[in-house]
């Protein structure tokens, strides 16, 4: 169990500036740096250098929140094209990027319909866990899929995600 500090706090705002993916958070990293802000201003408020360091813990976490939404956007856009699911996303970042994910797969019905292409089905989808790395494929909707490692997650067809875990290769996991 992680104990909140102003340089943890910091610290993972220096790894998320650094990595274009999302940086691993705990679960509950924003209800325990809420508790942190909570605790600083019961204890220091008479203090100004209490106060500054509340306001650039707010701004520090604000930075934090507004990188990891950026790349939720930009995963799910991502998602959409190829299937992949990003990893290291937060409760309240995955409801985020499943509300992304279906309005954009919405949106490229527009896009289908323009091109004459048969209306995308994403209810034919099933997220897996790949349990071994697997090289690109052609799914049966005949698109291209991977290639995935050890441990990632997609949307694949459901006839490729069956396939998949009866040969050991993938498990389905629970939206």
């Amino acid at each position: 169990m992680e104990v909140i500090t102003f340089e943890y706090i910091r610290e993972a705002q220096r790894a998320e500036q650094k990595s274009q993916q999302l940086t691993k958070l705990p679960e509950d990293f924003f209800e325990k740096v809420k508790e942190y802000i909570r605790q600083k201003r019961e204890s220091g408020k008479k203090s100004d250098d209490a106060l500054l360091e509340i306001k650039n813990i707010e701004r520090i976490v604000e930075d934090i929140y507004n990188r990891r939404e950026t790349k939720i956007v930009s995963l799910a856009v991502l998602s959409v094209r190829t299937g992949l699911i990003p990893a290291n996303m937060l409760p309240h970042e995955e409801e985020l990027f499943e509300q992304l994910t279906k309005a954009i797969r919405k949106s490229r019905n527009f896009l289908d319909s323009l091109l004459e292409k048969p209306l995308r089905k994403p209810t034919n989808y099933i997220k897996v866990e790949f349990l071994d790395d697997i090289e690109e494929f052609v799914g049966i909707d005949l698109k291209k899929f991977g290639p995935y490692n050890k441990g990632d997650r997609a949307l694949i067809p459901k006839e490729n995600a069956e396939l998949l875990t009866k040969v050991g290769k993938a498990k389905m996991v629970e939206e």
